[in-house]
């Protein structure tokens, strides 16, 4: 009997440890994907940011962001950077208030310093993402800086800035939206730079001129990024008695979660949910994240109705109570029939769903949802219809009346509440353009030029053979270069500037009906500056050997006789005769002795030719044999050549030279 005891008591022990074993399992599994994304949080700690944030708002701005996502579901990872990469977490899940806590904790033991490396801050984002992110979550960065890419040198610069456009480029592959915010302080930051960043990947960009701003900036791409509903309240004073009560109200589907955000100091708290019960501080502190100048309290899976708060603090004290549901309801819209093409006259019935994450809604609880379905045409123009509630959801049947290509999609409108579905395109007696495939192209970029590139975008795109339209338009439909570095002229993409060292533009063909396809430009430059000195270089040197060679030549060309020069004045006389002799070279005039003849001895000189003859070169034209120049030939005929400052004078030198052949014939 006691053995059957002991062996029933064991399996007992057994079923106890394994139960709650496999009931983390289960709920390990079921992974909450909607509204969930991979999140780098990059923040310049640069040494700028002393003066730009003094007292450190921008980790408080951060802690509440990071504070309000989902109790469970979220990856975050976090980059500090200035000229280097500061600090760096990993993207680990940010499942509860002490993983959260974690985070910012981290990031506040950075210390301001150096310059501002934004381009390898930026890519190692992007290389966190590339390799330890949830595949199955959408991702995005949200970069914090003060100023512009800075750095100490000119080489470090540009590797900086070769990083930053591979980052853009990467992300605009992955998908990875990059949200901007320029804390302006100083007026000197580049807000166009992280413009041109939050633009090329389909994020924001904001700027704010004080770190006061912060908070309210992060807010905003919170429930942008998190398609949030917010209650905000106006800052209210504690009375006398202490107390400051309100209440809100929970939708009946829609709200995942509500945080209770409380801006200032409150000694005390306590909610009462619609079925009465009452939850004191000491209950709910362990759902609830503090911080130095808020706190936010998350219930999960919140009860539908009218909820009740008692919120205590010091009389005269303000406190700021803002109310956010964090939703988990999405609308999703389906047509039918669904065909490979269209034809006018066609009728299409149109449904619109809401979804609580995965879950479909049952119909009874549409109760105060509208949905509206919206058509727009190829030229932009938009038809509104409102879509009637039926037993299978919202419906509306349409005919398409007119060819040409339509968008579709439709939103779904409640208080406090608006969701757009996904779009869905119509091609009706049209058939869309067929991509190409995308265009790659490199650019020498050469200094002192405009460089100036035309790309014929007629290669990407083509009409299907079966289609009666031959004409394609092209236009822009994102890119990662500003909006002044390129210009559309009929098939031809035409880059002026170049921002980024890659980059690329994606480009919509279509045809007159609207249909259409897409490609990119992928667009990699390659800078010329260092070839160019090279070859300049080269080429200067090459001139200067051959100017050497020659010089050399002239230099070292043979005497063939002797140089002989005889003074005479304004009165006939003529001095004596002086000879002189050289291997090679030349002879200055200095060397005769020669003064007072209106010429410069040291600057005029016999340059040797290694014939027989000799030049006479003067360092301004002189007048000689009738004629008026810098360079006189003297023949070796030992025949007088005068040689004067000019026609008019009265006194100069008589130069003649004596070949050796002559020389040896008694000339």
């Amino acid at each position: 009997m006691n053995k059957k005891i002991n062996k029933f008591i064991l399996i007992i022990l057994i079923i106890t440890m394994i139960t709650p074993l496999f009931s983390l399992t289960v709920h390990a599994d079921k992974k909450i994907t909607y509204n969930r994304y991979n999140i780098v949080l990059v923040t310049d700690t640069s040494g700028s940011m002393r003066d730009t944030d003094k007292n450190n708002l921008r980790f408080e701005a951060m802690s509440k962001f990071i504070a309000l996502l989902a109790e469970h579901g979220n990856s975050i990872g976090t980059v500090v950077f200035n000229g280097d990469i500061v600090h760096k977490q990993p993207i680990i899940e940010a499942n509860g208030i002490e993983i959260k806590r974690s985070i910012v904790n981290d990031l506040e033991k950075t210390k301001p310093s150096g310059y501002t490396n934004i381009g390898k801050a930026l890519q190692t984002a992007v290389d966190m993402l590339n390799t330890n992110k949830n595949s199955e979550l959408p991702s995005i960065i949200l970069l914090l800086t003060d100023g512009n890419s800075e750095m100490k040198t000119n080489d470090e610069l540009l590797i900086s800035l070769d990083q930053k456009a591979e980052a853009i480029q990467q992300a605009r592959i992955n998908g990875y939206k990059i949200y901007t915010i320029s804390l302006n302080a100083d007026g000197e930051a580049n807000s166009a730079e992280l413009n041109q960043i939050a633009a090329a990947t389909g994020g924001q960009f904001e700027e704010v001129v004080t770190a006061e701003d912060l908070e309210e900036v992060f807010a905003m791409y919170y429930n942008l990024i998190y398609s949030t509903t917010v209650n905000t309240g106006e800052e209210k004073v504690f009375p006398e008695s202490g107390n400051i009560f309100g209440t809100f109200n929970i939708p009946l589907i829609g709200v995942e979660e509500v945080n209770i955000v409380l801006n200032g100091d409150a000694t005390d708290y306590t909610l009462t949910d619609p079925n009465e019960k009452f939850y004191s501080k000491e209950e709910i502190i362990k759902s609830t994240y503090v911080s130095d100048t808020f706190s936010v309290i998350k219930i999960v899976n919140p009860v539908s109705g009218e909820w009740n708060y008692s919120i205590s603090g010091i009389s005269g004290d303000k406190i700021q109570i803002n109310i956010i549901y964090n939703t988990n309801l999405h609308a999703t819209i389906e047509s039918n029939p669904q065909k490979e093409s269209y034809m006018a006259g066609d009728e299409i019935n149109f449904r619109v769903l809401l979804n609580e994450s995965d879950n479909i809604i049952p119909i009874e609880k549409y109760e105060g949802f509208e949905a509206f379905l919206n058509i727009i045409n190829g030229n932009g123009e938009t038809q509104k219809f409102s879509m009637p509630k039926s037993s299978n959801g919202f419906e509306y049947k349409h005919i398409f009346n007119q060819s040409g290509s339509f968008t579709v999609n439709a939103a779904i409108i409640s208080e406090g509440y608006e969701d757009l579905t996904d779009q869905l395109i119509f091609n009706i007696d049209n058939i869309p353009p067929i991509s190409e495939g995308d265009i790659d192209i490199e650019v020498l970029l050469w200094p002192f030029n405009e460089n100036i590139t035309t790309i014929d975008l007629s290669a990407g795109a083509k009409n299907p053979e079966e289609s009666d339209i031959n004409e394609l338009f092209f236009e822009v439909l994102s890119g990662s270069y500003m909006n002044d570095e390129y210009t559309i002229d009929g098939n031809n993409l035409i880059m002026n500037k170049y921002s980024l060292s890659k980059g690329s533009i994606t480009i919509k063909a279509y045809n007159k009906t609207g249909a259409f396809c897409t490609f990119e430009v992928n667009i990699t430059t390659i800078n010329m500056t260092l070839v160019f000195f090279i070859i300049l270089i080269a080429v200067i040197l090459i001139v200067v050997i051959i100017i050497g060679i020659v010089t050399w030549i002239l230099l070292n060309k043979r005497f063939m006789g002797s140089c002989h020069v005889t003074k005479f004045d304004s009165e006939d006389n003529y001095y004596d005769e002086i000879m002189r002799e050289k291997g090679r070279g030349r002879i200055k005039l200095s060397a005769f002795n020669i003064q007072d003849v209106d010429l410069d001895t040291s600057k005029c000189y016999f340059q040797a030719s290694g014939k027989n003859f000799v030049y006479f070169i003067s360092n301004k034209p002189v007048y000689g044999d009738g004629l008026t120049a810098k360079k006189t030939k003297i023949e070796g005929n030992g025949y007088d050549t005068i040689i004067m400052s000019d026609a008019n004078n009265n006194k100069g030198i008589r130069i003649r030279f004596v070949s050796r052949m002559n020389r040896d014939m008694n000339w």
